[in-house]
């Protein structure tokens, strides 16, 4: 779950609903400066259906003891991240397995700095083994103990990192951020990068510079739960503002910036 402040509460948007936005924005990638997708129905795959593991989850309200606020995605479990981020790259794997590798990579990066953090955390470790023999068994790639990207075809670094690029974008909007910066975007397939930055006045209005989009300006939405308070005393009184909380659009633009099209 994504927690956005409003007002006295909170929006609270799933983590799948975000997934779909970002592949949305994603749908507009390229142009004459920012080479398109490629192969492009598995990639937007993997961008659109990289949180899906979180459906149940996030079917309900989860609540955070520590501070009374509904737990959102950087609070979960650590006994929980097995469980979900198996499922994000394993639903598709029958019929898309680059897609599905792409997704497992994601979460890689994620679950080593959980290890590097927590050495003893078993779910995280088993997670890595579980990813690393996935990638064996899909890829085709033996894989030593060190990084996973210095095995990867330059192709895939560079979709990862494109599906990357759609998630912070995404979550940019969805936490209503006055500004991000993005380094390390791919310009093309050839390793060229650039630094992008967003900024907001006020976190639904969005400028780019440089502009990725094939389009100068972009419309979008996304629909979430609205809670009239932050905090709660106990899970069931949480569980019961989520059922009787109303459903809320927030409608982003995302808008070319002072620099227009040149790359950083």
């Amino acid at each position: 779950m994504i927690r956005r402040k409003s007002g006295e509460g909170w929006t609270l948007i799933t983590q799948p609903s975000h997934a779909f936005l970002s592949s949305r924005i994603m749908n507009f990638w390229g142009n004459e400066h920012f080479a398109s997708i490629t192969p492009r129905d598995e990639v937007m795959l993997a961008i659109r259906e990289h949180d899906c593991g979180w459906e149940k989850t996030d079917s309900v309200a989860d609540f955070n003891p520590e501070n009374g606020y509904p737990r959102n995605f950087m609070e979960m479990r650590s006994e929980s991240q097995f469980e979900i981020w198996s499922e994000c790259f394993e639903r598709h794997l029958g019929k898309y397995p680059y897609a599905s590798a792409l997704i497992a990579l994601h979460f890689s990066e994620f679950n080593d700095r959980n290890i590097s953090r927590d050495p003893g955390n078993e779910s995280a470790v088993s997670l890595r083994e579980k990813i690393r023999e996935f990638l064996r068994q899909s890829l085709g790639i033996s894989i030593g103990e060190g990084s996973l990207n210095g095995y990867l075809p330059s192709d895939m670094r560079t979709n990862l990192r494109l599906l990357q690029v759609g998630d912070v974008i995404s979550l940019t909007l969805c936490h209503g951020s006055r500004s991000a910066t993005i380094r390390d975007v791919p310009i093309n397939y050839l390793g060229e990068t650039a630094e992008i930055t967003l900024l907001s006045e006020d976190g639904l209005n969005y400028t780019i510079s440089p502009n990725p989009f094939s389009q100068d300006s972009l419309r979008l939405d996304i629909s979430g739960r609205k809670l009239e308070k932050k905090s709660f005393s106990a899970e069931a009184e949480l569980k019961d503002a989520f059922r009787r909380g109303s459903d809320e659009t927030l409608d982003f633009s995302i808008s070319l910036g002072v620099e227009g099209r040149n790359v950083a």
